[in-house]
């Protein structure tokens, strides 16, 4: 008895120290959407596409997780929350691009953003041109005309111009299109090929929205 009482003693201390732990480090943590590095942005985008075609659910999140924390300063609390609504997003769509659950993960997922960001923007509007977009491809249209719903999507975000980011995710949208294009018998050159082109999207993107301001 007194070994179990100690036992339990001992984990409530523990569960006590991780707790203030993190709660410490998400009132310290201060988010920066500018504050990315345009290689790591396109080389961690590049393993989540690779992720998600390979179905690493996890893997995934843990990725979407070091750029929402080691990319954009997020806190692990609010890092993780977002990363999981992200991955749950993606899992969902992935089996059906009409599933109703799609949306409101995407919702929870800019929310969190937003907030923990201190970017004021419609979460509801950003979620459903992130969802657009992700359909817009399905549907086989032009990387250049869904472009513009991730241009929409990007200047909801940082509150910036469309047109400023649109070159951005003109890149974007042809990297996405150079992996279309193999139908899916991808190589690790192409892999490296799809960071190269999303490294000059992100180096556009933090210019357009440093300069946009």
């Amino acid at each position: 008895m007194r070994t179990l009482r100690r036992v339990f003693g001992v984990t409530t201390m523990l569960a006590v120290v991780v707790a203030t732990f993190v709660w410490l480090e998400n009132v310290m943590s201060k988010p920066d959407m500018m504050g990315f590095h345009a290689q790591e942005m396109g080389r961690l985008e590049s393993a989540m596409w690779r992720s998600y075609y390979d179905g690493r659910w996890v893997q995934l999140a843990c990725q979407t997780m070091e750029g929402a924390c080691g990319q954009y300063g997020l806190s692990w609390w609010d890092g993780s929350r977002a990363s999981l609504h992200a991955a749950r997003a993606a899992l969902f769509f992935r089996k059906n691009t009409e599933d109703p659950r799609c949306l409101p993960e995407l919702e929870q997922y800019y929310a969190i953003i937003s907030k923990a960001t201190g970017q004021h923007f419609d979460v509801r509007v950003a979620a459903a041109l992130e969802l657009e977009w992700w359909k817009e491809r399905r549907r086989g249209i032009v990387p250049k005309d869904y472009a513009h719903t991730i241009a929409r999507a990007t200047a909801l975000v940082y509150g910036v111009p469309e047109e400023t980011v649109l070159p951005a995710a003109v890149m974007r949208a042809e990297a996405m299109a150079y992996r279309d294009d193999r139908g899916g018998k991808m190589t690790d050159a192409d892999w490296q090929e799809i960071a190269r082109q999303l490294m000059l999207a992100y180096a556009s993107l933090k210019e357009a929205v440093t300069n946009g301001r």
